[in-house]
């Protein structure tokens, strides 16, 4: 409980957290949008419906200019009549390079003596159909919205009326209800914006975190020991993802256990069966080597000769069984590398058939190969096929009797060189079938038939087979033989 309180505050808060700060963020930019969006549609709205008054201030007044020179009295009385109807606005006469003449403002605060004309030229130029602002006189390097028209005495151009659509008091005033406003919505807006983050950062961890509490879980008791414990998510994205990785790892983990569990009790059954093997001939040696100085005086030359052939046997079986185990020891821990590489398949077969032939007429069994004459190439490590057919062979011999025989067959099929060992030897009984490739059995025909075998053979056979992809069967008839039977890939040359 106290780790699944940790990760759900901990991603609860770090969520919310994010959440929060983004919304703030968007309030900020949307209080900021709003105001300046605001403001500029007022003072485009503004500029819109007062374009025109410059222009009817110029009906009022005529003339402008007596003589070249600016009719000041006419033109003060209608700035000011002007100013009474529109309390906001500012006028200025302005000559034709921009410069102020005059002007009435309220308390008469200008700081600028020049205005520039292009926004001006503009705006004429346009016939007030666009958003465009000028120079604010009274505060120099600010712009504001405003009217503007020519002046003309005689067709001669003599300045430009400039009247400011918003003055200075009409924009301290709006600044303070904006500012007002901005202070009342912003608050407002943060509080909806705070409730609204909190409520979607809870919506949002819960739908985030449903399954993570049940992850959580099935790894914990994978921790603790179950491991056939799994992950069953429906949803996906991620979290499913994470699901799956699990899964698989949990899937690889619990199969490397298994394997390793599998490992221990072959090691265990290998230390009592390679104590039991060792044991017999170590202990026959130290009582034939023990019976030869007892008797150093006395025994006889036959006598002699006999126990040291015992000796003699008994080390090479003892030898043969290390070398079995060593070699099986390798392949099952994967130590042994397969290199293959293209082999004459039927060539392979007939030295192991010559090298077994001598063994075989002791016995009077033949050793015959049937294969043709076109065989494709195979694809295999020859040291270790070779192993397979010397194994096989070798523990067909032993179970056959005089006048019986062995007959290797090769031929293609489908994709692989199909191999078949046939003997007319004692064969297997179907109780002893099923285990003839586990280490060290030996069937009940064993003590008549096999003296001398390790009971390693077949499972070297079954494992060099394995790692080559294929898989050897056995069909066996009690007094009637066995044949073995296997694939080998066939060389395919890229």
């Amino acid at each position: 409980m106290k780790n699944k309180n940790k990760v759900f505050n901990s991603l609860f808060w770090r969520i919310s957290g994010v959440f929060l700060i983004i919304m703030a963020i968007l309030a900020a930019l949307m209080i900021r949008l709003s105001v300046n969006y605001s403001n500029s549609y007022f003072s485009e709205a503004q500029q819109r419906i007062n374009a025109n008054i410059a222009e009817g201030a110029l009906k009022e007044v005529n003339p402008f200019f007596i003589n070249g020179e600016v009719n000041k009295e006419a033109i003060h009385t209608i700035m000011h009549s002007m100013m009474a109807v529109h309390p906001s606005i500012e006028v200025y006469l302005l000559d034709t390079d921009g410069k102020i003449l005059t002007y009435v403002v309220p308390y008469k605060e200008v700081k600028s003596n020049h205005v520039k004309l292009k926004p001006i030229l503009e705006f004429i130029e346009n016939k007030s159909s666009i958003y465009i602002k000028g120079d604010d006189p009274r505060n120099p390097g600010e712009e504001k919205v405003f009217s503007a028209a020519p002046i003309y005495d005689e067709q001669v151009l003599m300045g430009y009326l400039y009247i400011i659509l918003a003055s200075q008091e009409y924009t301290t005033t709006m600044t303070i209800l904006q500012n007002s406003f901005i202070l009342k919505f912003g608050t407002r807006t943060m509080l909806l914006i705070f409730l609204f983050a909190t409520i979607a950062g809870f919506i949002s961890i819960l739908f985030i975190t449903r399954n993570l509490n049940h992850v959580m879980k099935v790894v914990r008791d994978f921790k603790e020991g179950n491991l056939g414990a799994r992950i069953h998510v429906r949803s996906k994205g991620e979290v499913r993802q994470l699901a799956e990785t699990f899964n698989s790892m949990a899937g690889t983990i619990e199969d490397n256990i298994e394997e390793l569990k599998s490992v221990e009790a072959l090691r265990k059954e290998l230390i009592a069966n390679v104590s039991h093997d060792l044991r017999s001939p170590i202990a026959s040696i130290q009582g034939f080597a023990e019976t030869i100085l007892i008797k150093k005086d006395s025994i006889k030359k036959e006598e002699l000769h006999r126990y040291l052939k015992a000796i003699e046997n008994n080390t090479q079986n003892l030898n043969k069984l290390v070398n079995d185990l060593f070699e099986l020891s390798k392949l099952e821990t994967n130590s042994q590398k397969v290199s293959p590489e293209p082999t004459q398949l039927a060539e392979l077969v007939q030295d192991v058939a010559e090298k077994f032939r001598i063994l075989a007429q002791k016995k009077s069994i033949s050793i015959n190969t049937i294969y043709s004459k076109n065989l494709p190439l195979a694809f295999v490590d020859i040291s270790l096929i070779d192993r397979v057919f010397q194994n096989i062979i070798d523990n067909a011999i032993k179970y056959c009797k005089e006048s019986d025989s062995i007959l290797i067959e090769l031929d293609v099929q489908q994709d692989e060189i199909q191999v078949r060992v046939k003997d007319t030897g004692a064969g297997i009984s179907e109780k002893d079938l099923p285990h003839i490739f586990s280490r060290y059995y030996k069937g009940a025909e064993s003590d008549s038939f096999a003296k001398g075998s390790t009971g390693l053979g077949l499972a070297i056979v079954r494992k060099i087979l394995e790692l080559h992809n294929s898989t050897i069967k056995v069909f066996s008839e009690l007094n009637k033989g066995t044949t073995f039977e296997f694939g080998l890939p066939l060389y395919k040359a890229s």
